[in-house]
């Protein structure tokens, strides 16, 4: 039931219901029982489906297409001398997601550590959650500090944009911007667009790190997937700089698609976060694309290398801190037993 519940519920939020059965099979079963595969298959397909026709009803949608269609080229969408940026997105993305659990620990023994607000805060349950809300909103207040942050885009406006497949800036001139759309967010005439995805990616990164610890149920995907697009789309938008001719490739020229770059950085920063591989389906059935499958699959698995050396995932994490019964995972060469071994006689 928990399996079901978990596909229904990244079926729903991204309209992948492949990915999400993967997804739920990969967090909530130490030991995956194969007959609950159907199950959870049966219930993500057609919440999935409901959640894209309840679009069409309501005319947001024409028809029932990926949630965040991008429009990456098909002939040529990357060239191989890319792959090293795309394998540095994956390692970094696994350092990454190992100090976004290790800071999210680390501040709920902090809390908890301190006696008299610890006992405070029991007492006022709302306190808390209302006091780190007023902390964000003040941060990301569009007028104020949120104009160097795209504050006044949402969550889902601030993915869009940064899956655009449209290169933001040349040689990282401010003039030679090209915003359109909702991308004029990103726009400030006293910085360019590389210090705001870098105080974008810090403060958001910071900030999700503070909200998951809140007593209510917000979830941590979302934003770790979001901070992953903008820190691929600063890695794709610095090599559009470096190359601002594009990849020369025999007697074509290639030029440097940065939204790739936020596909692949939010695939690895969520896998690395939740050691998941199953991110990468999410991330083809999101967009409607598996033209960057190579990049995505090798930072992926980059990611998830290098964060599961570190630390342990975000929920597994969250379980250790509650101090919650799970069954812990065999490592490789030894084996935990709470009995001694029962030695069986042998007879000659």
């Amino acid at each position: 039931m928990l399996a079901a519940a978990c596909a229904v519920g990244v079926g729903c939020c991204f309209a992948a219901p492949i990915g999400g059965v993967l997804f739920s099979i990969e967090v909530t079963s130490t030991f995956f029982a194969v007959r609950n595969y159907w199950r959870g298959f049966f219930a993500a397909t057609f919440s999935a489906f409901i959640f894209r026709v309840l679009a069409v009803w309501n005319k947001d949608e024409e028809t029932i297409t990926a949630l965040f269609k991008t429009r990456f080229r098909l002939d040529f969408p990357f060239d191989l001398q890319e792959l090293p940026a795309f394998a540095v997105i994956g390692i970094a993305s696994g350092f990454g997601g190992a100090l976004f659990v290790y800071l999210n620990r680390l501040i709920v023994q902090f809390m908890r550590k301190q006696k008299t607000i610890n006992k405070f805060l029991m007492k006022k349950r709302l306190l808390y959650p209302a006091l780190v809300t007023l902390l964000i909103s003040t941060i990301t207040f569009p007028p104020g500090f949120g104009q160097f942050m795209a504050g006044r885009l949402t969550q889902k406006e601030s993915l869009v944009t940064l899956l655009d497949n449209r290169t933001w800036a040349k040689q990282g001139i401010a003039e030679e911007f090209d915003y359109i759309g909702h991308s004029q967010a990103w726009q400030h005439p006293q910085v360019n667009v590389f210090v705001t995805l870098l105080i974008f990616i810090v403060m958001k990164f910071l900030m999700s790190a503070l909200a998951t610890t809140i007593p209510v149920p917000c979830g941590a995907f979302m934003p770790v997937f979001v901070i992953g697009a903008a820190f691929g789309r600063l890695v794709g938008e610095s090599m559009a700089a470096w190359f601002p001719d594009g990849i020369h490739t025999e007697s074509t020229t290639y030029s440097i698609v940065p939204g790739g770059y936020a596909v692949v950085g939010a695939a690895a920063l969520s896998g690395a976060v939740t050691h998941t591989v199953s991110t990468a389906v999410i991330v083809f059935e999101l967009t409607g694309q598996i033209s960057h499958i190579l990049p995505i699959m090798i930072a992926v698995i980059l990611a998830n290398a290098v964060a599961q050396s570190l630390q342990p995932s975000i929920y597994d994490s969250i379980i250790r801190i509650k101090k919650l019964p799970y069954l812990p995972e065999l490592g490789w060469g030894h084996h935990e037993f709470n009995d001694p071994p029962i030695r069986t006689p042998v007879l000659k």
